[in-house]
């Protein structure tokens, strides 16, 4: 007889995170166990199709959900903080009400900076509690600064003191966590994952190639939000610099963010802009079509702490890698075996991988097939989730079926 897991969070359910919760949800009930959802009012990331690359304006938001997206984008850092930690009260009383009504054997909680009702409420109901963490207090680099970084903190210890054990998503979290004097028995390193699966049966990469007015190209591209941070203008430079000795070649940039206007000007500022496509945003059922039109797939710099879904989207699509050498990647890759790893932010580093790929087809294809296999050996969402149940000593009989969770729509529990 299967489990029966709660699982809480407080996201808006759409784009990575949304991804993340319906897979690792499909994840558990493949295995056999029952997963009750417990979402903010109005939000059920099981009913959302939206990920990355994605537009917020077209992420057909309404309701609750479009009231938190606002909320995230207006309000100052403190008030949003302070609304925040009030979030508890809420919280409390809904998953209060929920544990009263049914028995759980495990909470299952991704985490949010302030929140502790549920590691209050899994200690009083004597409750195995997992937090799987994607960032901790004080990390550097997040979109938005913190305000109340000294509560934040206290608050955050106070939580990894009730938790049964903590999946985090990068060895840098991981030692961040054990620096707050966490036992090292309840820290689990846990990237990210991707079920080739749940790809589009038929994905025909030269059609989508003449669509985009790529024909004949050996394409290089990214794919995300287009944040400052991803350097996407480092990557535009490096690929200037060997443009003229690679006639064939290509750049592809998939997706939209506040840095696209100007990445488009850069472009033609330096002289490629006929060589480099901007896709804008890209509708759901559309995006694996279009990343599959790239030949090398490049992620020209991350943050330090978090796992890059579309990482593994590009292994389970087969594309060879070239990556920031930065600790969520790391703990994924070795360098020359499944990925060309560069120094972080080094321009001629990158040519140089650049070039490495673009002049051997074969040299693509075995590092292709070695993070293909990497990805379906250690890092597809069944395995986070049995690696999940193993950390509480809750393990149980392998699934009958894969979980297929961007296709899955189903309710919340």
């Amino acid at each position: 007889m299967g489990l029966k897991i709660l699982y809480h969070h407080r996201t808006q359910g759409r784009g990575a995170e949304g991804q993340h919760i319906r897979c690792m949800v499909e994840a558990l009930r493949a295995l056999g166990h029952e997963v009750r959802v417990v979402s903010p009012p109005g939000i059920d990331p099981m009913q959302t199709v939206q990920s990355a690359p994605a537009r917020a304006a077209a992420s057909g938001e309404r309701g609750a959900q479009s009231l938190m997206s606002w909320i995230s984008r207006r309000l100052p850092d403190f008030l949003f903080e302070i609304a925040e930690i009030v979030y508890n009260v809420p919280a409390w009383f809904r998953l209060r009400a929920v544990l009263k009504a049914e028995r759980f054997d495990l909470i299952y909680e991704r985490y949010a900076f302030f929140l502790l009702a549920g590691a209050v409420l899994a200690r009083s109901h004597r409750i195995p509690f997992v937090l799987e963490a994607n960032e901790v207090a004080g990390v550097p680099g997040r979109n938005r600064r913190q305000t109340f970084t000294r509560i934040c903190a206290a608050m955050e210890r106070m939580l990894f003191r009730r938790c049964s054990a903590i999946h985090l998503v990068s060895s840098n979290l991981a030692r961040r966590a054990a620096a707050q004097g966490v036992p090292p028995e309840r820290l689990h390193v846990a990237p990210n994952a991707f079920d080739p699966e749940q790809l589009p049966a038929k994905l025909d990469a030269p059609a989508q190639r003449e669509a985009l007015g790529l024909s004949g190209r050996t394409v290089i591209g990214f794919a995300g939000s287009l944040a400052v941070w991803d350097r996407l203008d480092m990557l535009i430079d490096a690929f200037a610099a060997i443009a003229p000795r690679h006639p064939d070649a290509a750049l592809l940039i998939v997706g939209d963010g506040v840095v696209l206007p100007e990445l488009k000007a850069h472009a033609a500022r330096i002289g490629v802009a006929d060589r480099v496509v901007f896709t804008g945003w890209v509708p759901r059922d559309r995006v694996y079509h279009v990343l599959n039109a790239i030949d090398i797939a490049v992620l020209p710099h991350s943050n330090e702490f978090g796992s890059p879904v579309v990482m593994f989207e590009f292994m389970g699509l087969r594309k060879p890698l070239i990556l920031p050498r930065l600790d969520p990647i790391t703990d994924v890759h070795e360098d020359g075996r499944t990925a060309l790893v560069f120094p972080p932010q080094d321009r001629p580093a990158l040519e140089r991988a650049l070039e490495t790929l673009l002049d051997a087809p074969d040299r693509r294809q075995a590092l292709a097939e070695a993070s293909y296999r990497l990805l379906v050996d250690a890092y597809t969402w069944r395995r986070n989730a049995r690696n999940v149940l193993d950390s509480v000593g809750l393990a149980d009989a392998d699934p009958a079926q894969p979980p297929r969770c961007a296709q899955a729509v189903s309710g919340s529990r």
